[in-house]
């Protein structure tokens, strides 16, 4: 039986990139979402009825969204952290 190394599928980038894009990214989502929950609530303050109901509705949707980002982005924190070390380098760029 062969034992091949596996090749990364993306043309062009390395799975370093990859994640640290990945990071980026839900970084840059988690903040979108923060800002948007935060335009939410001050809505929140003057509105009533049929608004208030519907404000409510929309910000338990980007609350959840936020929530979602933060635990992606710390994942790909992690990953981020973990593949820029000199063994991780090493294996994926080894032509630096």
């Amino acid at each position: 039986m062969d034992n091949k190394k596996p090749v990364f599928g993306i043309q062009g980038y390395t799975p370093i990139s990859t994640v640290t894009e990945l990071h980026s990214f839900c970084r840059d989502m988690m903040s979108y979402y923060q800002v948007a929950r935060g335009d939410l609530l001050c809505q929140l303050e003057t509105a009533d009825g049929d608004d208030e109901i519907r404000l409510h509705q929309e910000l338990q949707e980007v609350t959840r969204k936020v929530e979602f980002y933060h635990v992606i982005n710390n994942a790909a924190s992690i990953a981020d952290t973990m593949l820029h070390t000199p063994e991780m380098i090493a294996e994926f760029c080894p032509n630096p």
